[in-house]
């Protein structure tokens, strides 16, 4: 019996590792096709928004002498204030916007002109509007006060959505 051997060329035992490498690119072109179709849908909910939009009301009366007039508004407002003024007698609302599990916070600075011994001085008076919300129920509110000069103020209680601002 004669037994020639028969030469192999390079490509003769790497057969399956060529099958195998162009079934994994086949594979991994297919599945990123599909996977992202599928993230694309899930995105499309993702982006909205889950709870309840809300809101809380905040009061300054302004029964001084003085006209507050702000040069600062900062935080959760619903829609933000533009600069104004609250002439001795009048009054500004403010709305701040509520969160699920979430404590909002909102400040206003006003500034105010008054005279000290025959000078014109500047008072500050700063507003802080706070609402917590803890899921159960409705929110906790209340507003922190901070004054510079002879301005004062008055809340029903600590936890007073609105401040009656006095001399």
């Amino acid at each position: 019996m004669d037994m020639n051997a028969t030469p192999r060329d390079a490509f003769n035992g790497n057969n399956s590792i060529g099958i195998f490498l162009v079934l994994f690119i086949l594979t991994a072109i297919v599945s990123s096709i599909f996977l992202n179709k599928a993230s694309r849908a899930e995105d499309a909910q993702q982006d909205a928004p889950v709870g309840i939009a809300a809101s809380r009301a905040f009061h300054v009366y302004n029964e001084s002498i003085f006209t507050l007039t702000t040069i600062g508004i900062y935080g959760d407002f619903e829609r933000r204030p533009p600069a104004h003024t609250i002439n001795a007698g009048g009054s500004y609302g403010y709305q701040i916007s509520l969160s699920l599990y979430k404590t909002s916070i909102a400040t206003v600075y006003y500034s105010y002109e008054y005279r000290d011994a025959g000078v014109t001085r500047t008072g500050n008076l700063i507003v802080d509007m706070i609402a917590d919300t803890n899921g159960v129920g409705d929110s906790t509110a209340y507003m922190r006060l901070y004054t510079t000069g002879p301005i004062n103020y008055y809340r029903e209680d600590n936890y007073s959505t609105y401040v009656r601002i006095r001399n």
